[in-house]
């Protein structure tokens, strides 16, 4: 009864730890500050912390060559390439269909993920300045054309709960600012059900490469 307990309580926590979300925070201003957390970690993955410079080593006493031991030489082994094998043993169109099932598999996985993924502030406020006012104009114009369906297609396909856009033609600003806010969580579980069919997905495609 003691190890049915045991197992239970593995079981248990097992789950807890599925059930538990993964975080991803990322800010851009001056800089891009990414931070990614899972329960009570937390990581800076950007900006990275200086290293400590190394203490520098002893120098070696290097050993006299023998004059008379003749130098080995290794014949170097040139790497295969395994898409120009494919490529040359199934033809072009093999290796465009072999892309197009990897393209899918990556779809398909960015799809399952998408609908778990739940963003709970996304800001982006930015005043575009270009060279003269129709270059501003232009780049105006272009900016709007992507940051605005890009939000609405997170709407359409993630769970967004609060979101803020200000884009602006800056015609007296000196240069283009750009402040960028986003924070976003899926739990393990998710992650693990959309990752883990399309890696045997994607190792079956990769298989037909051999």
């Amino acid at each position: 009864m003691t190890a049915l307990y045991i197992i239970l309580g593995i079981l248990a926590f097992i789950l807890i730890l599925l059930m538990l979300p993964f975080r991803v925070k990322v800010e851009y201003e001056d800089e891009v500050h990414i931070r990614i957390g899972y329960a009570f970690l937390n990581f800076t993955v950007l900006p990275q912390k200086p290293k400590k410079p190394r203490k520098p080593k002893k120098p070696r006493k290097k050993k006299k060559p023998d004059e008379n031991k003749k130098p080995e030489t290794k014949p170097e082994k040139k790497k295969k390439n395994p898409i120009l094998e494919y490529k040359d043993k199934h033809g072009l169109e093999g290796l465009l269909d072999l892309i197009r099932e990897i393209v899918h598999i990556v779809a398909d996985l960015l799809k399952g993920l998408a609908k778990h993924l739940k963003i709970s502030d996304l800001v982006i406020n930015a005043v575009i300045a270009g060279e003269d006012s129709a270059d501003t104009a232009m780049k105006y114009g272009y900016a709007c054309s992507v940051i605005y369906p890009a939000v609405s297609l997170l709407e359409n396909k993630a769970v967004l709960k609060k979101h803020k856009e200000d884009i602006s033609a800056g015609f007296l600003a000196e240069k283009t600012v750009i402040e960028f806010r986003f924070t976003a969580k899926i739990r393990v579980l998710f992650i693990l059900a959309a990752v883990i069919p399309s890696l045997f997905k994607f190792l079956k495609t990769i298989a037909k490469m051999k």
